[in-house]
């Protein structure tokens, strides 16, 4: 399955275009040095030339800083996983429509054979082009500290430097030849956006997993038997419980009071035999001895081997604040999944789930990914949603709010919405979060 993800950040295509072009100018004036031919002029090339260089170890100084800064600088690993079948590929593969031995992703651009063909460019021929050029520039200078031997063994390194990055542009050019759509690659190399293999399955375990643990809506794990077995961070807080250990292996009687245990025992119940559950207001019983309220969804596990029900699984999202702003609000999952969606630093979306579709009355999720997120509010209500974002953006965790939202086919909706920043390593690369639709269910009698 083909999917349109935001593979390379507003600084990789800037670093990409003004390296290409300066590498492109670095030979013309460089070849004209070595009177290859004239086209400025022997003077004018010169200082071009230098002019150049210099531009170009200043792009080089802010590049290695942003791939250590964001951790990019982890694409040019080299790995022997799957060489010889990308080698093959190029060989022969490609002609009889073999299918690509590797995936691209936002997390793993290269395959193997750019990761060691762009890392040899990186460690090995600019350092090599870049110190011979300084030498070759200060020599002749009587105060410099450049006095190494014979100008023209470094005079020599440095065009052959050149001729191999001239082998590195061909190469380059090829390998995007063996794209299923170059021109694609070209335009993702201008906005970030192209349409790559992925596995949806993988992809969606992956991003939900990451939603899980870091999401401000509380996830919890049950086995058959009623026992914890797996809880997030979030569900602590809403349990206002500092320990763990204190609630793995309890039965979820812990976390209610008598007067509303029985309704827990038959949402279980009920779900243990094969039912799923959305959207049911809840009175929690916190670890500190207070209450609080929420809306709850049960799921059925299963035994992957002979798909048999195994325990339960399902979010707590807090609406205590909620309930004190407006005495009358609505919940909607009660017949649908919470809606998931991710967003990129630039404000477009990078995923959403049918349930997000559904609520937003939308056919596909071509439709939206790709797209700014201003596509769904009005005028009138997008400025809140942007300084959530900002927040968000800053680190924070917006918990649950009630927000208007604006539907593909003009109507409008509400929502319970929540919001949290997506990290790759200490650095946020976007947010993501779930929202609930709020229908006709009066929360405050639910919960009375």
């Amino acid at each position: 399955m083909k999917k349109r993800t935001y593979i390379y950040r507003s600084f990789e295509r800037f670093w990409h275009w003004t390296q290409s072009l300066l590498i492109i100018l670095l030979a013309l004036t460089g070849f004209e040095i070595h009177s290859t031919y004239t086209l400025f002029g022997y003077e004018r090339a010169v200082m071009l030339h230098d002019v150049l260089a210099w531009s170009y170890i200043l792009l080089i100084t802010f590049t290695i800083f942003w791939h250590f800064a964001t951790g990019a600088w982890k694409q040019y690993i080299p790995t022997t996983e799957l060489v010889k079948a990308q080698f093959q590929y190029y060989i022969s593969g490609i002609f009889s429509g073999a299918e690509h031995p590797t995936r691209k992703t936002s997390y793993n651009k290269f395959n193997p054979i750019q990761r060691l063909t762009y890392l040899a460019f990186k460690v090995l021929i600019i350092p090599v082009m870049v110190g011979t050029g300084i030498i070759y520039m200060y020599y002749m200078y009587p105060e410099s500290v450049v006095h190494v031997g014979r100008l023209e063994f470094f005079a020599l390194i440095h065009t052959f430097g050149a001729f191999l990055l001239i082998v590195f542009l061909i190469v380059h050019l090829y390998l995007l030849t063996t794209n299923d759509d170059p021109v694609e690659s070209i335009v993702a190399m201008i906005n970030g956006w192209e349409e790559v293999d992925i596995d949806q399955d993988e992809e969606h375990k992956t991003h939900m997993q990451y939603a899980v643990d870091q999401s401000i809506a509380g996830y919890y794990r049950l086995d058959k038997d009623g026992k914890y077995i797996d809880i997030n961070k979030a569900w602590l807080d809403l349990y206002k419980c500092n320990d763990i250990n204190k609630i793995l292996g309890k039965h979820y009687s812990v976390t209610r009071s008598p007067e509303h245990l029985k309704e827990a025992e038959e949402l279980v119940a009920r779900v243990m035999n094969g039912e799923s559950i959305r959207g049911i207001p809840s009175i929690r019983k916190c670890f500190d001895g207070s209450k609080g309220k929420h809306i709850l969804s049960i799921n059925p596990t299963y035994d992957d081997d002979n798909n048999e029900i195994i325990g339960v699984e399902g979010f707590v999202i807090d609406i205590s604040d909620i309930s004190d702003v407006q005495e009358q609000i609505y919940h909607s999952v009660r017949n649908s999944d919470a809606g998931y969606y991710r967003i990129n630093l630039d404000g477009y979306f990078e995923e959403v789930n049918d349930a997000w579709l559904q609520l937003y009355k939308y056919d596909k999720a071509k439709q939206v990914i790709g797209k700014h997120y201003s596509l769904s509010r009005k005028k009138k209500d997008l400025q809140q949603l942007t300084d959530k974002f900002n927040k968000v953006l800053n680190g924070e965790k917006v918990p649950s709010q009630l927000v208007n939202r604006k539907c593909n086919d003009g109507s409008t909706g509400k929502h319970i919405l929540s919001i949290n920043p997506v990290y790759d390593g200490t650095k946020i690369v976007g947010m993501e979060g779930f929202i609930l639709d709020i229908t006709d269910l009066d929360i405050e009698k639910e919960l009375t």
